[in-house]
């Protein structure tokens, strides 16, 4: 059964406004609005899907970032297996499928801090970002094998060079990864800046050995046609060379038939190329080189010019990565849980004030519930304390995001008032936390609040149903009705999780009404503490009122039904 859908894809409430943010242009079908509507939910930031696709990438870049300098260095251009090329070709097409969400893919505005779904203003940022232009180049490789299809005998090393280096261009989706990583965190609790930039040093550091442990093993063998030549070819083409390759014992022992012959047991097969085996030693021969290990009984031939300039090169950056290292885990020990420990003792100080006040334990974990959720979300930082003492100017700035949140209310938006009284009212919003199961809206009662979703989400109930009718997600906003007309709520809304409402109580609203010099609403009247309909904004607050209200009963009265 079709329920009623919320504009960002989710049930609506009953005193949700229609949406004028999200544009479909062009005008699809049903199925495909609600196809295009399940990808945005999807791909919302901060969402597990969202981060599942990112991880997916994460992991897609990192083989492409290793097996790339190994496919060009060691294996050769022309001698990839197969089984490599197919999933390189995979590869490819997930970054194809990547470019495109691209375009489907909400972010939070900078200036605002709320979710943009628009599929305009999504498109348009893309445009103009230098990400769609990486994008671009990233997908240049899934045309490599009609390439190959359509030229053939032309298709040469160089060309195959050129795609693998564009391969390389990969790299740069780390950042955007690594961003995404930290945002998703954060949402978990305060993030020790030190430790997250230590484990990016590491994970740089791997990589970086990887891949230059492969361009090293090419560099060194530069001077040879083919580095996998028969075994009957190994005494002709490579042994008297004087090459890093030829006298790190390991390889030997594979590459010279007259040693490998003779050690079958354990070995791999005399006349394989064990590319495996090169890119183990090669990785093995850097971190000798980079932390200054030493080589033991493998030293680097004098004669290669190349091969000791690289490998000076290498020990240069071994010396400014000791440095880098150093430095971010001196700043992890002297950081690493300072701010836990702090909220740890101001906790302890507040479950003695509790005992000593003999709080019941429901009570006692409710609140500490709801200070562990501000510690995580606001680093323990309270709105009041931090507005307090500001000027009124800055105030405003700060809660400039809130005037976004207000203009999507009918009666509230900038089309019936002017920027002033937004700005007041604004300034006029509480910030309550909600713990799991508690209830937010009582049904029956005139409330008399505006309720504004800032983070989690609220569902809706009415007596005659025990199923959930509609959900309030972020950004949905429930009580102008009642605020403006003193009547009482239809439903009843309780938090499944942790939820931060923005409120707006009615004295504080009765208080800035009743001052004329502050409001442009003539139809306030204090006497009944209500707004005529003779106002268009109230006007209009009633009709989308009553709209989404009847869609709450229809579908209550469809449920019913069908359960018969």
């Amino acid at each position: 059964m079709q329920e009623p859908f919320s504009r960002s894809g989710t049930l609506i409430d009953c005193n949700t406004s229609l949406s004028t943010d999200f544009n479909y242009e062009p005008k699809n079908s049903k199925k495909d609005r609600t196809t295009l509507l399940n990808l945005l939910e999807i791909l919302k930031p901060n969402t597990k899907s969202r981060l599942s696709w990112f991880i997916i990438t994460f992991f897609v870049t990192w083989y492409n970032a290793v097996m790339t300098p190994i496919r060009i260095f060691i294996m050769g251009p022309n001698k990839v297996p197969e089984k490599i090329i197919f999933i390189g070709t995979a590869i490819d097409i997930i970054f194809v499928l990547d470019a495109i969400f691209c375009f489907y893919m909400p972010y939070i505005d900078n200036d605002t801090r709320l979710i943009v779904t628009s599929r305009t203003q999504i498109r348009k940022r893309y445009l103009n970002s230098t990400a769609f232009y990486l994008n671009i180049v990233s997908c240049v490789p899934v045309l490599e094998i009609p390439f190959t299809l359509i030229f053939g005998a032309y298709y040469n090393v160089t060309t195959v060079m050129t795609f693998e280096i564009i391969r390389m261009t990969r790299l740069l989706h780390f950042q955007v990864v690594f961003d995404e990583f930290k945002n998703f965190s954060s949402r978990k609790g305060p993030i020790n800046v030190s430790v997250f930039r230590m484990v990016v040093i590491l994970f740089c550091t791997q990589l970086f050995m990887c891949i230059f442990g492969s361009i090293y093993f090419g560099l060194s063998s530069s001077s040879v046609a083919d580095i996998c030549p028969g075994s009957n070819l190994y005494e002709e083409n490579l042994k008297d060379m004087e090459l890093w390759i030829t006298s790190d014992n390991v390889i030997v022992d594979v590459m010279d038939p007259t040693v490998c012959e003779s050690k079958q047991d354990g070995k791999p097969d005399c006349n394989d190329c064990p590319h495996v085996l090169f890119f183990l030693r090669s990785v093995y021969f850097l971190m000798q080189t980079l932390f200054t290990i030493g080589y033991g009984d493998a030293v680097v031939p004098t004669k290669l010019d190349t091969e000791v300039a690289v490998t000076c090169l290498f020990m240069l950056f071994g010396v400014f990565g000791y440095g880098l290292i150093i430095a971010n885990m001196t700043s992890v020990l002297s950081n690493i849980d300072v701010v836990n420990m702090r909220f740890r003792h101001e906790m302890d100080s507040l479950h003695l004030w509790l005992k000593f006040r003999s709080a019941p334990a429901s009570i006692s974990h409710k609140i500490d519930m709801c200070f562990h959720y501000l510690e995580r979300t606001q680093y323990g930082v309270l709105d009041q304390n931090l507005f307090e003492g500001l000027p009124n100017q800055l105030t405003r700035e700060i809660t400039k995001s809130n005037m976004v949140l207000l203009e999507r209310v009918p009666f509230i938006n900038p089309q019936y008032r002017s920027k002033t009284f937004l700005s007041n009212i604004s300034l006029a919003l509480i910030r309550r936390i909600y713990p799991p199961s508690s209830i937010v809206i009582h049904e029956g009662e005139k409330q008399r609040e505006l309720l504004i979703v800032k983070r989690g989400k609220v569902d809706l109930y009415v007596k005659s149903c025990s199923e959930v009718v509609a959900t309030l997600v972020e950004n949905d906003y429930f009580g102008d009705c009642p605020l403006l007309f003193g009547t009482s709520n239809e439903v009843k809304g309780i938090s499944p999780g942790f939820s931060e409402i923005l409120a707006l109580p009615f004295n504080k609203f009765k208080k800035f009404m009743d001052c004329s010099s502050h409001t442009d609403v003539d139809s306030w009247s204090s006497v009944s503490n209500t707004v005529s309909m003779e106002d268009p904004g109230a006007k209009k607050t009633a009709e989308v009122s009553r709209m989404q209200m009847d869609k709450i009963f229809s579908y209550v009265f469809n449920l019913k039904t069908h359960a018969r």
